[in-house]
C-alpha cells in the first residue's frame, strides 16, 4: 500500500513536470511568434518610419531655429559675454564630434597659458591630469619654438607650485 501511494506522487510528480515543460514550449513560441511580427512590421514599415522619423527632426530643427531667432539670440550674445569666454574660441560640433562643445584660448596669442581658467569647484578633470596635460602642452610650445626657454622654466616653475 506504501509502495503505490509513492508511484502516484512520482507520477503526479511528473505530469506536473511534463505540463510546465510544454507551457513553457507554448510561451516560447509565442514569444518568438510575437519577435517575428515585430521584426516584419519593421521592414514593411522602415519606409514610413523612416519618413516620420525625418519629419520629426525637421520639425525640432525649425522650431529651434524659430527659438533662436526670436530670443535664442539674446541668449547666446549673453553666455558669449561672460568674463570665463572673453578672448575665447567658441567651437561646438554635431555630427563631427557627436555633440562636442570646446572653449580654447585665443589662436592669436599661443603662449599664453592660463592656470585658473574654470573655478575649482566647476572643474571636471582631475588637477593632477591637468597639470600633466599643461606640462605636455608647455613642452611641445618649447620644441616649436613657441615660447623661449625662460618662459618655459617660469610657466613650469608655476604649474609644479
Amino acid at each position: 500500500m506504501f509502495k503505490k501511494d509513492k508511484e502516484i506522487s512520482n507520477i503526479t510528480n511528473s505530469l506536473v513536470l511534463a505540463s510546465a515543460i510544454l507551457i513553457f514550449h507554448v510561451v516560447l513560441l509565442g514569444g518568438l511568434g510575437l519577435l517575428v511580427l515585430f521584426f516584419s512590421g519593421i521592414v514593411n514599415y522602415i519606409f514610413w518610419i523612416f519618413i516620420v522619423g525625418s519629419v520629426l527632426i525637421s520639425g525640432s530643427v525649425y522650431l529651434f531655429f524659430r527659438h533662436m531667432k526670436k530670443e535664442g539670440g539674446m541668449a547666446f550674445l549673453k553666455i558669449m559675454s561672460l568674463p570665463e569666454l572673453k578672448g575665447k574660441n567658441v567651437e561646438v560640433n554635431l555630427l563631427g564630434g557627436l555633440a562636442s562643445f570646446k572653449i580654447a584660448s585665443d589662436k592669436t596669442n599661443p603662449q599664453v597659458i592660463e592656470s585658473n581658467l574654470v573655478p575649482s569647484a566647476r572643474q571636471l578633470e582631475d588637477p593632477s591630469s591637468r597639470r600633466l596635460r599643461e606640462l605636455t602642452e608647455l613642452a611641445r610650445m618649447l620644441e616649436k619654438n613657441l615660447i623661449t626657454l625662460e618662459e618655459y622654466h617660469q610657466v613650469k616653475k608655476s604649474l609644479l607650485n
